[in-house]
């Protein structure tokens, strides 16, 4: 493919990746400087970024103590069976189970 096929990107290509900190420093530069002189490129990027953060930051919270301790100490498992009897019939079976198991240390 020559230089003259390859389709324009999207001004916004490589956005996340730059504020991921995956594209070299002088490409972040230059995405910057462009946000000083393009308006609607500066609110996508505070967009993207807002996101970003308020992503890393929801990541970051740790369930209750409660409800770790539930789920590490019961679980449940769910089986399904499902057969095809001589006429062609199928059915399914489901059962399921709860388990309990002791936290070590505790």
């Amino acid at each position: 493919m020559t230089q003259e096929q390859i389709p324009e990107r999207d001004p916004r290509y490589g956005l996340e990746e730059a504020l991921d900190g995956e594209l070299p420093q002088e490409t972040v530069e230059r995405m910057q400087r462009h946000t000083v002189d393009c308006p609607e490129c500066a609110e996508e990027w505070e967009r993207v970024r807002r996101i970003k953060e308020l992503v890393r930051r929801s990541c970051a919270d740790q369930a209750p103590s409660g409800l770790r301790e539930r789920i590490a100490v019961q679980y449940r498992s769910v089986s399904v069976t499902r057969t095809t009897d001589a006429d062609g019939s199928t059915s399914v079976r489901i059962s399921s189970r709860s388990a309990r198991r002791e936290i070590p240390g505790t």
